[in-house]
């Protein structure tokens, strides 16, 4: 199975602060903005990957939060609530075994979850 699609952007948290993790997304997707906060015992050397040292040398440079700001870290949060909607509503595994109806039966949940958002969100306006 391959990737079809450019990936942009890519975060986790500081436990996939390795430069096999680094070193893997990096050689797939060489274009990608890697986005991992430093664990709190990473040093600065050349052994460490460039855009790991990039993110280590931000993090002090900026603070956690002008950092997390600066490379949007807060997209990490959205995404991980949003998994969090479809594992209760829709549930935590698949039923199908093979990928192709996989797919199919991923796509089918998050249209129902669309349908659930479109019906309970209400329309809001500004007004001042």
């Amino acid at each position: 199975m391959s990737v079809i699609t450019d990936i942009e952007h890519v975060s986790a948290d500081k436990m996939y602060d390795t430069n096999a993790v680094y070193q893997t997304l990096d050689e797939y997707f060489p274009d990608t903005e890697i986005v991992i906060p430093p664990k709190d015992n990473t040093f600065a050397d050349e052994v460490h990957h460039p855009k790991r040292m990039s993110n280590l040398i931000g993090w002090f440079a900026l603070g956690i939060i002008g950092w997390q700001s600066v490379r949007k870290y807060g997209k990490r949060n959205i995404s991980e609530t949003t998994m969090q909607c479809y594992k209760k509503i829709i549930g935590n595994s698949l039923h199908s075994r093979e990928f192709e109806n996989q797919s199919k039966e991923m796509l089918l949940g998050c249209s129902i979850l669309n349908h659930f958002i479109q019906l309970g969100m209400p329309d809001s306006y500004r007004v001042a």
